[in-house]
């Protein structure tokens, strides 16, 4: 039985919405300087809808993670194809789980009859759970570039994206700092303090989460020799191949989401922080 507590940032997310407010309607924010960035303006009603995107988001990693790859995860059914034994009989893999936060609580039940079906279930949810992180890296992006003055800029001829990936927009703010046009300050610094994890992670998360966009791979294999289930189709500049037949113990299936929640997850909490306690003190937005 799994019983965790999810992720609530209801404290962060009125804070902030409160400070944004005020700083409206006394006139200390300047919708221009995102106006001049058509069609990519951004809109400061949206902060609570991009704070609560982040959240909703974060929990579905959390809950992914703590199902399918953290005290209940079996690699066991997949490497040997076969259901586990208790007495000597064949049984079920069952999943139960509850999780709450708030006064919402979320229980749930799965009961699985073949190692074809739990590889499947396994397979399918690695894939959410990587969709998922990407996708928050893009809200967290989107959070901070409507806060403060904004580091991806484009000429107005060449249209951008939707969204903006977390490794585009950290490489801008490095060259603008580089350069001396930004200072270094706490929301660099912020995402400075995670580089160790992002610098080694980032490329690998959004090259699976382009092949599972555009391709077919579930991008997990089979170790037979360590008896392990793996990340594939890895990022060879992060993750190096390794001599002999040893594994790369980062890529093993559940540490490497466990990796991934973790610092995913102290990530957004930093940034959702700071922007707590710079708001508190800004004379104006954007900062």
């Amino acid at each position: 039985m799994v019983t965790k507590s999810l992720t609530d940032f209801s404290i962060q997310k009125n804070t902030i919405v409160k400070a944004v407010d005020k700083k409206v309607t006394n006139g200390l924010y300047d919708q221009s300087l995102h106006d001049s960035f058509k069609p990519s303006k951004f809109n400061i009603e949206e902060i609570e809808l991009i704070i609560s995107s982040i959240e909703n988001k974060l929990r579905k990693i959390e809950i992914i993670y703590y199902s399918y790859f953290d005290s209940e995860y079996d690699p066991s059914i997949i490497v040997n194809n076969s259901m586990p034994l208790v007495g000597g009989l064949i049984t079920n893999k069952v999943i139960e789980t509850e999780f709450y936060y708030a006064t919402n609580i979320l229980k749930n039940r799965i009961n699985i009859n073949t190692p074809e079906l739990y590889k499947e279930f396994i397979d399918t949810n690695f894939r959410s759970m990587i969709l998922m992180t990407a996708s928050l890296y893009e809200s967290i992006v989107k959070l901070t570039e409507t806060l403060i003055k904004k580091i991806v800029l484009y000429d107005g001829k060449n249209l951008p994206s939707k969204s903006i990936l977390l490794k585009v927009f950290i490489l801008n703010w490095d060259k603008l700092v580089y350069l001396g046009y930004r200072k270094n300050d706490d929301f660099y610094d912020c995402y400075i303090n995670h580089r160790t994890f992002i610098d080694k992670y980032l490329d690998q998360i959004n090259l699976l989460r382009n092949s599972f966009i555009h391709g077919y791979s579930v991008n997990l294999e089979i170790d037979s020799v360590h008896r392990e289930y793996v990340v594939t189709n890895r990022d060879t500049a992060n993750f190096k191949p390794i001599s002999g037949s040893k594994i790369i113990d980062e890529l093993v299936l559940n540490k490497f989401t466990n990796e991934i929640l973790v610092q995913t997850r102290r990530l957004t909490t930093d940034i959702l922080d700071l922007f707590v306690i710079k708001l508190s003190r800004a004379t104006k937005l954007p900062m």
